[in-house]
């Protein structure tokens, strides 16, 4: 809608990064722009962040076009962003891939293997439309023509199928004694306190920019986390019923996992391509890894292989601005 991203001088830097596209350039660029004009001393008053400015939109625009970009600096620091420019950083705020399936959904297991009769769409897939970045309306495709593709595979895969037999119990007894492990622990570590130790180790050492001793460290301080998490962890609500503080333990441990999986495959993928920005090696390599990553979480540890890119009528290209 017009906003400017300004930064300790009183500057629209992205003249400097993305001179054509400024402020709409795509959102791995202007990451990398604000990280470095405030790694350059140039963020509001030194600090880690720099303005996003709608003053000079009108209040009347703010309101109707950009109602809840108001709502969120106002409740979160009490800002009228009529009157005053918002404080904002990169933070993550989506996963790029997924559960690997075909174009009809199916999951795969590996490069070669198709989960018998499991299939994903949507936000949760990776049809690998993103590629190495996520832009803007890519979840719309993934949720709308692979979700309209998966569905019509889901038909002719249950067609004249009767229903699987299914040992629940063992099923019930596995998820009754997670539950309980959790409510059990008698550790002093609040939910709220590791899940912010591990966004802080994410943000630190798997963040806009990347090298393999940053990437080290966060494995080992991942690791630490982990421990805590299973050991020191304190539960102060053990009811079964309505229990949001046992949701949010369960949502930690899967968050964690996925965080593993992140680590390790940024440190195996010793290139830059799309929005993973390594510094110790900033070109792309294709002759190594033009290939997907496949992570899995197996026995503790995460598990990284690669599938190769098919590639037909476009072929990868950097993109400049």
């Amino acid at each position: 809608e017009g906003a400017y991203l300004i930064n300790g001088k009183g500057e629209r830097f992205m003249a400097a990064y993305a001179p054509s596209q400024m402020e709409l350039a795509p959102r791995d660029i202007t990451s990398r722009a604000i990280v470095t004009e405030v790694r350059a001393g140039r963020g509001i008053d030194g600090k880690d962040f720099v303005y996003l400015d709608l003053r000079h939109l009108g209040a009347e625009k703010i309101h109707t076009r950009l109602p809840f970009c108001w709502e969120e600096a106002h409740r979160h620091l009490g800002i009228d962003a009529v009157v005053d420019p918002i404080p904002v950083r990169p933070t993550v705020h989506y996963c790029m891939g997924g559960i690997p399936v075909t174009v009809d959904g199916q999951v795969l297991r590996d490069v070669q293997t198709r989960v018998e009769g499991l299939f994903a769409a949507g936000e949760t897939a990776c049809v690998s439309v993103h590629g190495a970045n996520r832009l803007g309306s890519n979840s719309l495709l993934e949720c709308i023509v692979f979700g309209r593709r998966t569905g019509a595979a889901l038909v002719e895969a249950v067609r004249g199928r009767a229903l699987p037999k299914v040992d629940e119990g063992s099923l019930l007894k596995q998820a009754a004694s997670r539950i309980a492990g959790l409510l059990e622990r008698s550790g002093k570590s609040r939910i709220d306190q590791v899940r912010r130790q591990f966004q802080d180790c994410m943000t630190e050492h798997c963040g806009v920019y990347r090298t393999e001793s940053v990437l080290q460290e966060g494995i080992q301080t991942w690791q630490q986390i982990r421990q805590r998490y299973e050991r020191d962890l304190h539960l102060d609500d053990r009811g079964k019923v309505w229990n949001t503080e046992l949701i949010e333990a369960l949502e930690l441990d899967n968050l964690m996992t996925v965080g593993a999986l992140i680590l390790a495959s940024a440190l195996e993928r010793r290139e830059s391509r799309g929005s993973h920005a390594r510094e110790d090696y900033p070109q792309r390599d294709d002759q190594r890894f033009l290939q997907h990553t496949l992570a899995a979480f197996r026995e503790g540890s995460p598990q990284i292989s690669y599938r190769p890119v098919v590639i037909t009528r476009f072929p990868p290209q950097e993109r400049k601005y």
